[in-house]
């Protein structure tokens, strides 16, 4: 008996170091059971809040289990960091459309959020206006995003990476609404490069992805408005 509960005792203390060292860890693309994901790429649905789903574990669509804005799905399991603003964490969010206004048009027609800490930096890139509405894991997605299609890609990267998301956002010219700790992200500031550009990027996990910064047409806007995104490489 003394020894089944030792052994009971030692799967106990198991358990709960395995939880905390997946708490713990380095900031990480998630998945809907919040583990960590190299990548993924989420399309939601036109109408409502369902959504079909890939990441760097299984690259066969699936669809979603839970709903995009759950307080436990996909996106807030990401966007954790943002919420617990820790001061071991830094982040930003840019948008063209915030829950408050619409940027000028000098700025890039570009949308993601950006989380940094010691080892990764996470790189949320999507199409939704108002987004994240809010900082908690209950009012983080916008009622105006049920309505229409949208995408969302994560790519997890190494921190050595952040000087070129620096230099991205600089060269888009990126309306950051929201921000903490700024200063984790590096920039490398070198002189902006003739649009349009490319550059090439490297997951945590080692897939390959290209960024890749261009300006509208100057007969559709003769300010030049610049966008940007970023798309995986498929390699055999």
């Amino acid at each position: 008996i003394i020894l089944f509960f030792q052994d009971v005792l030692w799967m106990i203390v198991l358990t709960v170091g395995l939880l905390g060292s997946h708490c713990e860890g380095a900031i990480s693309c998630k998945n809907e059971n919040g583990f960590d994901v190299d990548w993924f790429i989420l399309y939601k649905n036109k109408s409502g809040f369902d959504y079909v789903y890939i990441d760097s574990t299984n690259q066969n669509l699936k669809k979603n289990n839970k709903l995009v804005n759950n307080q436990a799905g996909v996106l807030a399991n990401t966007l954790n960091p943002y919420f617990e603003k820790s001061p071991h964490f830094g982040f930003i969010a840019y948008n063209d459309q915030t829950p408050s206004c619409n940027a000028l048009k000098e700025y890039g027609h570009s949308k993601g959020v950006v989380m940094m800490d010691e080892d990764n930096v996470v790189w949320l890139l999507h199409s939704t206006p108002k987004f994240p509405a809010g900082d908690e894991s209950n009012n983080f997605y916008p009622d105006t995003g049920e309505k229409y299609a949208q995408i969302f890609m994560c790519v997890t990267l190494k921190s050595a990476q952040s000087a070129q998301i620096g230099k991205h956002l600089k060269d888009i010219n990126a309306y950051i609404f929201k921000e903490h700790n700024r200063g984790k992200l590096k920039d490398s500031s070198t002189a902006p490069q003739p649009l349009p550009y490319h550059e090439n990027l490297k997951s945590a996990g080692g897939s390959q992805f290209k960024r890749f910064v261009k300006q509208v047409s100057k007969e559709r806007d003769p300010k030049g408005e610049i966008s940007a995104s970023v798309i995986k490489e498929n390699r055999s």
